[in-house]
């Protein structure tokens, strides 16, 4: 229905005046097949390597790094152990509960949270500021979301990155310019996405290559409960706090 629909936005464009760029169909078909892939599984589990720019008033843009260790069980089991300039924490969420934990300072805080891992991403987000690292991909929405948000989507052909055959896409508005390598492959996983904010000052970039992938792996479900350390203090709930 998309295919369709984007050809007839093509045929319509040299007739209507100041219309805008269609869609490219080859890219938002690659972004279709990404997406049913990751919504058809059970479990997964990754490794995400980011690079994010930070203003720094004094030098300019500086760069931040971080890597992730994601692990997911649909619809209510997920577990992230992050480690960045920010210091060593985890995050677990068991369907009722998530769990914050830092390593460095020994300290938690656990809060109730909804019944499935995509509304507790929302939810901890909306409300304490946590941005979970590549969030937007799992949402089955994700490509028209895309299409809603950006200007157009085009197709800019095949890559090599990360050692792997990777098709190419580009997403862009007035506001950001979102590039995605996606594997050329059976699978379609996701490899590469790069964010450029145009309107910020400087125009810094996010930057995250995902990694050894496991499809379906089994996940004993007690890796997903938070225990916490009987020494650990906690927290007082805060409604905003850094990843």
């Amino acid at each position: 229905m998309k295919q369709i629909v984007a050809g007839f936005l093509l045929l319509m464009l040299p007739t209507v005046a100041n219309a805008q760029p269609a869609d490219d169909p080859a890219a938002v078909q690659v972004l279709d097949q990404m997406s049913d892939v990751i919504g058809d599984l059970g479990s997964c589990r990754f490794t995400l390597q980011i690079s994010r720019d930070v203003d720094e008033h004094d030098v300019g843009l500086v760069k931040r790094f971080a890597v992730d260790e994601v692990y997911m069980v649909g619809p209510d089991k997920m577990r992230i152990d992050t480690r960045s300039d920010n210091g060593h924490k985890g995050y677990w969420y068991d369907g009722k509960n998530i769990s914050y934990y830092s390593y460095d300072e020994n300290n938690y805080a656990t809060v109730e949270a909804p019944d499935t891992i995509l509304e507790t991403i929302e939810a901890v987000h909306r409300d304490y500021g946590v941005d979970f690292p590549a969030a937007d991909f799992f949402f089955p929405n994700f490509t028209d979301d895309l299409i809603e948000g950006t200007d157009r989507i085009v197709f800019l052909g095949k890559k090599m990155v990360a050692g792997k055959d990777c098709f190419h896409v580009m997403a862009s508005s007035k506001s950001m310019g979102i590039q995605l390598w996606i594997a050329d492959d059976a699978l379609n996983l996701r490899v590469k996405f790069c964010i450029t904010y145009h309107d910020q000052p400087k125009a810094p970039q996010y930057e995250a290559t995902f990694s050894d992938w496991q499809l379906n792996p089994v996940l004993p479900v007690a890796m997903f409960d938070f225990t916490a350390p009987r020494t650990a203090a906690r927290l007082v709930r805060k409604r905003r706090c850094e990843r």
